[in-house]
């Protein structure tokens, strides 16, 4: 009994959109929100193929994450809120020259070509 049959649609559902999104604020469009992410990462799985990749986050400090190739790239995410280093900020994550905003976070590491890579933190 939930018919609000108005033209306006307030947003529900899972937060998984394959939209581009880059001028929505609504969705996620590579915006991560360290204040939702409270699971720590995975540990690494010794077995399967990983990398190092080096991130510069917000305030400038860099850190170097071990990951599994397979993993989300929002795995990374998970690494960085636990050093804590995002103060709270929402923040994407950037890599490649030039630099271009990484917007599908459920892609593979791999897949969104981060092997061996660079990443910088910037506000979003």
């Amino acid at each position: 009994s939930s018919s609000s049959s108005g033209g306006f649609q307030s947003f529900s559902g899972q937060g998984q959109s394959l939209i581009d999104s880059s001028t929505s604020t609504t969705s996620s469009g590579g915006i991560i929100d360290p204040n939702t992410i409270t699971t720590p990462p995975p540990p690494l799985d010794t077995t399967l193929p990983s990398t190092s990749i080096a991130i510069r986050l917000l305030n400038g400090k860099r850190i170097v994450v071990k990951i599994n190739l397979q993993s989300p790239v929002l795995e990374l995410g998970q690494h960085i809120g636990s050093s804590a280093a995002g103060a709270g900020e929402s923040y994407v994550m950037t890599s490649g020259y030039p630099p271009a905003v990484i917007e599908d976070l459920s892609v593979s590491v791999e897949e969104a070509g981060l092997k061996g890579a660079q990443v910088v933190l910037k506000k979003a």
